[in-house]
Order: structure tokens, then C-alpha cells, then sequence
């Protein structure tokens, strides 16, 4: 990360997904975090430090179920123990964010929307390998054994009509920034393993599940047969929590 030169300073931790109650690693990342922001606060930087709870997907539903629990009260019930637990390690956040909270979903769908009247989303049909602990597809290239990388476990078989987000159409302009501002990514090895990537074709993202397959999720605006994606939509309360300081674009 770079010195905010004036401009306030942005960070977030992981929007923590709560299949789970928050864990030593949990803590790790927040404390970190946490020193950061308080370091640049007694350099006398502005400071804006964002953390919260990711609450949707195929997951949290199942977790839910196995606990006997809507998934609304069990997503209550561990973000509930996030927001305690970084009260008693004096975690200085500037903002909790749910993705459960109206405030979230309607912003999520604002964006949604704008980019479907952009062009930058379409409809159409996928088969491929899905990884349900994931909670996406992958390509065989990204196999190891014919097994997802994390699980071990090999994926699934899925062909179903989605919703997709034209993100091979950005491919080369993001190339191009990257290489053109070479503290965009930091540190170097980082933006060395990123360009290697996008040295691939990418392919489009899907962004949607049909609701006959997850109900837990939030419903696209233009098309109220599908809920929006778990890895495409907590972006939204990464980078555009709702609330963060007005005037200059913070820096990251």
C-alpha cells in the first residue's frame, strides 16, 4: 500500500463469511488491519477502516439448516458474535457491514442495474464444473486431479441458464493500467502473479443462481428468477459500503 498523499485512507478486511463463529485467523486479519489504521490515524492521516459479515449463498443456507435456523437468524446470530468478538479485541472499525442489511441490497441492485442498462451483463447458458463449498465453477485447467484445489473433492456437473458479467471485454485495458501504474498492486510479486493470469483468456463471470436452485441470496433487479452471485456481489460491500468519508476517492 501506498501513502495516502493527502487523500484519506481506505481499508477493509475480508467480508467475513459466517458459515462458521470467527476463529483465530478471523482475529489475526482484523488486529492487523486494525494496527494499520491506527498507525495512519497517529500520522495524522483520515482514516476510514471497513469490516463485516458476508451472509448469503448456498453455505450459509445449508449451515443454517443443520442449526435449525432460518438462514436470517442464524446470519443474525454469528454476525452478532463477529461484532462481540472485535468489541473485546477494541477493534477501532469505522463500519460494520452486513450483507443481509437492506442498505446493501439495495445498493447491490443499483449496481446491478446500472451495469444491465450498460450492456456489461447477458443472459445465457453454462455447463460446467461447480464446486458447492466453493460455491463456483471451475475450468479443468484449474483442477488439480480432476479435484477442486481446496475441497479435494471433484465438481460437480451443472448446465443451467445464468445471468454474466462481460469481463473478458476488460482484459485489456486492466493490462494495460497495470503495467502503465506499477503501485496499483503491491507488493511486486503480487502484480506479477496477477498480470501472469490475465496473460489467459478470461472468461465471463457468472453473477446470478436460479432461485429453484438458492433462494438465500439477493434478487436481481431486472430478472426476480434469480438471486445475485456470493463471489460477485460482496465487491459492493468492499469497495462501496455506503458510508464511507465524502469528498476524495480514498486511497487503498
Amino acid at each position: 500500500m501506498t501513502p495516502s498523499g493527502g487523500r484519506p485512507f481506505y481499508l477493509t478486511t475480508p467480508i467475513y463469511y459466517v458459515n462458521a463463529l470467527p476463529h483465530l485467523g478471523h482475529a489475526y486479519t482484523t488486529i492487523v488491519a486494525d494496527a494499520m489504521c491506527r498507525y495512519r490515524r497517529l500520522a495524522g492521516e483520515e482514516v476510514y477502516f471497513l469490516t463485516g459479515t458476508d451472509e448469503h449463498g448456498d453455505k450459509i443456507a445449508q449451515a443454517a439448516a443443520k442449526a435449525g435456523e432460518t438462514p436470517q437468524a442464524y446470519a443474525d446470530r454469528i454476525a452478532a458474535a463477529f461484532q462481540a468478538t472485535w468489541t473485546k479485541l477494541g477493534i477501532a472499525h469505522d463500519q460494520f457491514i452486513r450483507t443481509t442489511e437492506d442498505r446493501h441490497k439495495k445498493m447491490v441492485q443499483a449496481i446491478l442495474q446500472q451495469l444491465y442498462d450498460a450492456g456489461e451483463l447477458y443472459f445465457g447458458d453454462y455447463g460446467g464444473l461447480y464446486c458447492y463449498g466453493c460455491e463456483r465453477f471451475y475450468t479443468e485447467k484449474e483442477l488439480v486431479d480432476g479435484k477442486c484445489p481446496d475441497h479435494q473433492v471433484p465438481p460437480t456437473f451443472i448446465k443451467e441458464e445464468n445471468y454474466f458479467f462481460k469481463m473478458s471485454r476488460h482484459q485489456p485495458w486492466l493490462v494495460r493500467h497495470i503495467e502503465e501504474h506499477p503501485d496499483f498492486i503491491r507488493p511486486e510479486r503480487y502484480r506479477n502473479e496477477v498480470l501472469a493470469f490475465l496473460r489467459a483468456p478470461l472468461e465471463d463471470l457468472c453473477i446470478s443462481r436460479p432461485k429453484s436452485r438458492l433462494q438465500w441470496g439477493i434478487p436481481l433487479p431486472f430478472d426476480g428468477r434469480y438471486v445475485t452471485y456470493v463471489w460477485f456481489r460482496p465487491w459492493a460491500g468492499r469497495g462501496r459500503s455506503g458510508s464511507r468519508p465524502s469528498g476524495p476517492t480514498p486511497s487503498t
